[in-house]
């Protein structure tokens, strides 16, 4: 077993004298938690079962609300995020731009249920991208080349080898990859950002299997004087013991973005997306603030209904005395995260 790691970036503290990186046997990088693989023989098992569920998402038709004012995009001088749907966000912080994971059009017969009102050849102004893993509905080769043809992107981020997945769709726009627990090289900007574990993998073709690495990142952003602010975007992740060490890495999480769809079948799922109840954990794990639920509504990916997800976890979030705590923004809708709020969160 290799172990593989980027020896330009620094190691967290907290991990700096016992990370030697990810470790890889041949070309596939492992998931030492609980190892797993998906299996033909479960993707078979789902397409010949029938979905137990399959009346009632019939009937479900629920699409996230979508917001029609696109103002926000015309402000530079304050802090907000932005959900355009599915693992898509768009963050202003100190005045730069980030972009989670842009997928914002069709996929092969998959469509996208709801559209922020604009595509992702009006998007202007990005600065960053920051990609998870190689997944399709996560890193989308016509979304990426536009957007890096339209945008003097400064760096995309991402894992251990995804640089060759994109690497002709971005020309010479500088890709900066990273092993977890590694921060990438933002000097000047007021804005930090480490590669963390999730429990996911990777693959775009049959011989590829987690060839590429897969993660999540944290977010910190000096927003005032003495004040920072925490945003962990979770990528894709099924239920994994890393949340708790992460929320030890990082106390003080303001936001955890964290999936809650494409969960149905369970056998088929579970280990690479967590349902309702799951995320919940990793909220409850992490210690974050409050919890914007992703990855649901968006494209139809898997058997349950299309509101079950954010019903579930709203109901989880009650139940707990937390409603307060779970953003349900509609997709294109502003949230400002600004200095002097204690953590807080709001509408524009």
């Amino acid at each position: 077993m290799e172990y593989l790691l980027n020896p330009a970036l620094p190691v967290h503290p907290a991990r700096a004298d016992r990370w030697r990186g990810n470790p890889i046997v041949g070309k596939e990088f492992q998931y030492l938690h609980e190892p797993f693989a998906p299996r033909w023989s479960k993707v078979m098992r789902m397409m010949l079962t029938p979905n137990p569920q399959r009346s009632e998402k019939k009937r479900d038709h629920w699409v996230p609300r979508v917001s029609p004012d696109v103002s926000y995009l015309g402000d530079r001088s304050r802090n907000w995020i932005v959900w355009l749907g599915h693992a898509c966000f768009l963050l202003q912080l100190n005045g730069l731009r980030f972009l989670t994971d842009p997928q914002l059009t069709d996929m092969p017969l998959v469509p996208r249920r709801v559209h922020p009102p604009f595509g992702y050849g009006d998007l202007r102004g990005i600065d960053y991208l920051l990609l998870s893993h190689d997944h399709r509905d996560h890193v989308d080769k016509d979304c990426i080349r536009t957007i890096v043809a339209n945008n003097r992107i400064a760096k995309i981020l991402c894992p251990l080898r995804l640089s060759g997945v994109i690497k002709d769709w971005v020309g010479e726009t500088v890709v900066e990859e990273a092993a977890w627990f590694q921060r990438y090289d933002l000097a000047g900007t007021g804005v930090s950002i480490h590669l963390l574990p999730s429990r996911h993998w990777c693959r775009r073709g049959l011989r590829d299997f987690n060839h590429v690495l897969w993660g999540s990142f944290m977010i910190e952003a000096a927003v005032g004087e003495g004040e920072d602010r925490r945003i962990y975007f979770g990528g894709d992740s099924g239920k994994t013991p890393y949340w708790e060490e992460i929320g030890r890495m990082f106390p003080g999480i303001d936001v955890a973005m964290l999936g809650i769809g494409a969960y149905a079948p369970e056998y088929m799922m579970r280990e690479a997306h967590a349902n309702p109840a799951e995320a919940f954990t990793g909220y409850r794990d992490l210690e974050a603030r409050y919890w914007w639920p992703m990855h649901h509504g968006t494209y139809d990916l898997s058997n349950e209904p299309a509101s079950e997800p954010i019903s579930w976890a709203s109901r989880l979030m009650s139940r707990h005395g937390l409603s307060d705590y779970l953003l349900q923004p509609a997709v294109n809708e502003p949230w400002w995260f600004g200095a002097g709020s204690s953590g807080a969160v709001g509408r524009l």
